[in-house]
């Protein structure tokens, strides 16, 4: 009987031994049936050529004082700094795409609007051509001027970004690429129109034209580009202004272009070996009219030290054609002269990359040289106040994905 019960135990794993063999096969073949579901879903996916991609800000900013240096007072909420973008990428054929981007901006209570709606061909490898609504290519970052993560600062120099407020326009441009050995030149035409809300108002570009080139050797870029329009600028800020105090202006009185020329001249250089990320831009604005022709620069400096990125960075502005506003606008009150300015800008800050897509970024920014003019800023305070200068602290996280 011992034998017997001691051998019943072999007699039953080996009867069993088909069956957990049997059983093993039909789980390894499910889960191969698994990965194969999987793997087609995958293929599928991308055989229909349909890419997301995006970008998502948030922060805070607070200023010193009401000067609105980049729209920035001392009352500034979360939501002026948040957005929330999302980029589709359609493929019609393996040569032509359609390219849309939905962006959401706290202050506007998240509301999407469309930043990016274009079609885009390459007839060859070198050549691209493009129609639709697309970002103005006047400065380095244009395409980049929302993403946050792509830029080294917690928000671009003001003193070559805020004089132009338009960022978009509606029409086309065409992108030539050469080659070299160690570098290649992109020679890239646009023309279309824009009708945004500027600094002062509504802002319209009719006949815009314009070329840019940039060469790199992916250590050094260098880009300049020129461009010309038809430019309509009313400036419905000051007739607010007016109003707040019992007085209603003229019609056209504050319209400061009407249909009048005005040119953009851009030069940028960076310089990037991983190690020193070195940025500078110069920036002239020249409009027929009141509205101010501007000369601006700026120079960044900042080094990697791991997922550390310290950086200063030093801006002017300077409005150059103030004989040409010597009236009132607002009788006895406001001059014209409040559209003149010149002011220097000084940042400290560091970017932190916790994470690959994500980086927080702190800013302190001090501004001065406000006495000659209050263009760009909150006119209000600037004339009750008179201060000489503003201090802007910023926290902000940015990403992509």
């Amino acid at each position: 009987m011992k034998k017997l019960f001691t051998a019943a135990p072999l007699a039953l794993a080996i009867a069993a031994t088909p069956a957990l063999a049997q059983s093993t096969e039909d789980t390894l073949e499910r889960m191969q049936q698994q990965l194969n579901a999987m793997q087609q879903q995958l293929n599928s996916a991308k055989d229909t050529g349909i890419r997301f991609n995006g970008f998502f800000s948030t922060g805070f900013a607070r200023a010193s004082n009401d000067a609105g240096y980049a729209g920035i007072t001392d009352e500034s909420e979360v939501a002026d700094l948040s957005l929330f973008a999302l980029q589709g990428t359609f493929d019609v054929t393996q040569k032509s795409q359609i390219v849309m981007q939905l962006v959401g901006r706290g202050e506007d209570d998240w509301e999407p609007q469309v930043e990016w709606a274009y079609l885009s061909h390459r007839p060859t490898n070198n050549l691209q051509i493009r129609a639709g609504k697309m970002r103005i290519p006047f400065f380095m970052y244009s395409d980049s001027l929302e993403v946050g993560y792509a830029q080294p600062w917690a928000r671009p120099p003001q003193s070559v970004y805020g004089p132009i407020a338009v960022t978009s326009y509606v029409g086309a441009d065409a992108s030539y690429n050469l080659n070299f050995d160690n570098s290649s030149l992109t020679a890239t035409g646009f023309t279309g129109f824009t009708d945004e809300d500027g600094n002062s108002g509504d802002v319209q570009l009719r006949n815009v034209a314009g070329v840019n080139l940039t060469w790199t050797d992916y250590v050094w870029t260098l880009r300049g580009v020129a461009a010309t329009a038809e430019a309509d600028i009313d400036a419905t800020r000051l007739g607010a202004l007016a109003a707040q105090s019992g007085i209603t202006l003229p019609p056209g009185i504050t319209q400061l272009a009407d249909g009048d020329r005005g040119n953009f001249f851009g030069l940028g250089a960076s310089y990037d070996d991983g190690s020193w990320q070195i940025i500078g831009e110069v920036t002239r604005v020249e409009v027929d009219g009141k509205f101010a022709d501007t000369d601006s620069a700026y120079l960044s400096v900042g080094h990697r030290f791991g997922s550390w990125t310290p950086y200063v960075a030093a801006g002017w502005t300077e409005s150059k054609d103030d004989d040409e506003r010597t009236g009132f606008f607002i009788p006895g009150a406001v001059p014209e002269s409040i559209l003149n300015y010149q002011r220097n800008e000084y940042s400290i800050g560091t970017r932190w990359d916790i994470t690959p897509g994500v980086a927080i970024k702190a800013d302190i920014t001090h501004v001065r040289g406000l006495e000659k003019g209050y263009g760009n800023l909150n006119t209000a305070y600037m004339l009750a106040e008179d201060p000489d200068s503003t201090n802007v602290y910023t926290v902000k996280i940015d990403s992509a994905f």
